[in-house]
């Protein structure tokens, strides 16, 4: 691609994630996944001793090790320990763990509408299909990050096989819930991208996460918000390559681009207004309202007349670097007021003309 469509492209997706609010979408799945990860912690470990598998019990534990710093390992670790022997706190905790994984899915099957702007309308089947899905995909990762700690070398000259690993492993993972949750037909090629580029993105956020957590300060507290803040970054990360999947392949309806990998053409540029032409449609509608003119709507050949709206709000929102208006917001606010001054208008001139057409008709005595 050329620098200007490689421009393009990098603008639409930065426009895509702001119109979505990613990074608050973001924060809803990191918060109801911290609420699921110690249950899931904990479940795993009541499974691991009740098998009387050591080894899949060490991994567990080195690999929560990973994420929370010395001070903070042995108090959760140790809780971890408790729950796990405790049934009813296990059963406890597959209820917490049932209910944070059917709120991340409701979070990530919003996110995904949005962005891909579908609006199937899930069963409970389906709903209960792609729940089981996420939870699947999660214990995957959790047990393929248990094999890499357990097989692959962290030092030495192999270190770096690590890293492609996880990559490798982690793509595999999400392929799944790119596929089935956007709620449309996408080809594997579409969202070949998205997957690789949250793969190595969480990856290298997570080397760098480890590499501040081994000389972070030493306490519980700093533990859980460098945990919150990893799910924070994992889920925003996730998010960017749904966004990076639906404008490369331009199904969004917040962009119109030529697509990169396969996906919808754009729509024809022929009657398409510009920015400044729009700009100035904008502004004539405020000029009107404010003198009180009503509003004329006119959709194919029918035109819809309204009364002027009580308010009106204009909203710009700047593009990448300053680059002037990426987008505008028009909108338009009526009250029953209005609805009823507009009513007391056109009764009275329905009056003035019965007045005129009486005084027409009048009989004159003269």
């Amino acid at each position: 691609m050329d620098r200007a469509r490689v421009e393009r492209v990098v603008r639409a997706i930065v426009h895509e994630a702001r119109v979505e609010k990613i990074p608050f979408l973001a924060g809803s799945i990191a918060y109801h996944a911290f609420v699921s990860l110690l249950p899931l912690f904990a479940l795993l470990l009541y499974v691991a001793s009740g098998l009387g598998n050591a080894s899949m019990e060490a991994g567990l534990i080195r690999l929560s090790r990973a994420v929370f710093t010395e001070g903070a390992q042995e108090v959760l670790i140790a809780e971890m320990r408790d729950a796990s022997r405790s049934t009813g706190v296990s059963v406890l905790g597959i209820v917490v763990l049932i209910w944070g994984t059917l709120r991340i899915f409701r979070g990530l099957d919003t996110a995904f509408s949005d962005i891909y702007e579908t609006e199937a309308e899930n069963t409970f089947f389906d709903q209960l299909t792609d729940g089981v899905l996420v939870l699947g995909t999660f214990a995957i990762a959790i047990l393929l990050a248990v094999l890499v700690y357990r097989v692959v070398p962290t030092e030495g000259a192999l270190a770096f096989v690590e890293p492609v690993v996880v990559v490798f492993g982690l793509t595999l993972v999400l392929l799944p819930m790119y596929y089935v949750f956007p709620d449309t037909d996408v080809s594997v090629p579409e969202i070949l991208p998205g997957a690789v580029f949250a793969a190595v993105g969480v990856t290298t956020f997570q080397a760098g996460f480890r590499l501040y957590v081994s000389s972070g300060e030493q306490n519980v507290v700093g533990g859980i918000l460098l945990l919150l803040t990893w799910l924070y970054v994992t889920g925003l990360v996730i998010l960017l390559g749904v966004v990076v999947n639906a404008v490369l392949s331009n199904r969004s309806a917040d962009v119109s681009i030529r697509p990169v990998i396969g996906g919808i053409s754009p729509i024809d540029e022929t009657g398409r207004w510009t920015k400044t032409e729009l700009q100035h449609a904008l502004s004539t509608i405020d000029a009107r309202t404010t003198s009180r003119t009503p509003l004329g709507l006119r959709i194919d050949e029918e035109t819809i007349e309204l009364p002027a709206p009580q308010s009106i709000e204009i909203a710009s929102e700047d593009g990448l670097l300053g680059s002037g208006p990426e987008s505008s917001t028009l909108t338009l606010r009526w009250t029953p007021a209005t609805f009823d001054d507009a009513a007391d208008e056109t009764a009275g001139d329905e009056a003035d003309e019965a007045s005129e057409d009486g005084g027409d008709d009048a009989p004159d005595d003269t």
